[in-house]
């Protein structure tokens, strides 16, 4: 397939583009810094700015898969940053519908990132929480948060008549040295690991590879459009992620992060990436056969610890 990839210089194109090249598709890295491009992938791949993108006829490329966004854990969330965030995944995902529309045959088929945050916060209780799936009718009536509200404006921005769109909703995708466990290596290693919170509140999370995979599994089905959950079948409380993690690191678990001084030491970010439930379930990709290499925790852990040496 001819390929093109928007926002491919982050942590999950990096993992993704390498991938596609081994499976023989041809592609085409869209992004600000030609120069970044071509450095983080070795020149093995065509690099354009977003203008030279209009000088393509998008009746050449099979596919779109767009990953741009600024990363909502980098900053505190002021308002300016949150203008940002939104801002950059919105804006992005309109010029690319734009650039599909002009296609004088066959349009691409648009598979744009988008996250779990979609389907609001769930209640935190002694237990999970019930499994939300792709089946929901949204807006949900859960507990709004910025996240929800920047994925359903990222979502409606990818929508355009007569483009096939296959929105992929990532849970939290675990790779060592990069998201969220580049954040917790260090003071796990340092035996500094804690609880957040209650640690009750669920974390849907997905293994890079599976990301990966099932990312080129859909490009494989072009036929699935519509919502797919991309995270592994087993959520797990936030107490049992830092245990679980704790053990894989041979390291304690003694520190407890109380909510309150979550609050303030990370603003509303804290209260919904730290402190938010979400229990959500693949249940479109397991009705499509999908395999999971990674669907338990403890598994994906240890494959990043035994695979990655540490810096």
């Amino acid at each position: 397939m001819n390929i093109i990839i928007c926002g491919a210089t982050g942590f999950v194109g990096r993992s993704l583009v390498p991938a596609l090249l081994k499976e023989k598709h041809i592609i085409t890295v869209v992004g600000r810094d030609i120069d970044k491009i071509n450095k983080t992938f070795n020149h093995s791949i065509d690099g354009l700015s977003w203008d030279q993108l209009k000088q393509l006829s998008p009746d050449n490329y099979d596919a779109v898969i767009n990953l741009a966004g600024k990363n909502i854990g980098d900053c505190r969330w002021t308002s300016k940053n949150k203008a940002k965030i939104k801002e950059s995944r919105v804006i992005s995902t309109k010029y690319i519908i734009d650039w599909c529309l002009t296609a004088k045959n066959t349009k691409p088929h648009l598979y744009n990132a988008s996250a779990i945050g979609i389907y609001g916060l769930q209640a935190i209780q002694e237990e999970l929480p019930p499994a939300l799936t792709e089946s929901l009718a949204l807006p949900v009536e859960l507990s709004p948060s910025f996240v929800r509200e920047i994925t359903l404006a990222w979502e409606k921005a990818a929508s355009a008549p007569g483009i096939s769109v296959t929105l992929m909703r990532f849970g939290v995708v675990l790779k060592r040295h990069e998201g969220m466990l580049k954040k917790l290596e260090l003071p796990f290693s340092l035996g500094l690991g804690s609880l957040l919170g209650g640690g009750r509140q669920a974390l849907s999370w997905v293994h890079i590879d599976d990301l990966v995979n099932a990312i080129i599994f859909l490009l494989q089905h072009p036929d699935v459009t519509g919502a797919i959950n991309i995270c592994a079948p087993s959520a797990v409380s936030q107490k049992t992620f830092a245990e679980t993690l704790a053990h894989v690191m041979h390291r304690p678990l003694m520190l407890h992060l109380p909510t309150p001084l979550i609050e303030i030491l990370f603003g509303q970010m804290g209260k919904e990436l730290l402190l938010g439930s979400q229990h959500i379930y693949p249940e479109r990709l397991k009705e499509l056969g999908f395999n999971f290499c990674y669907p338990n925790l403890n598994a994906a852990l240890e494959r990043e610890w035994k695979r990655t040496p540490i810096r």
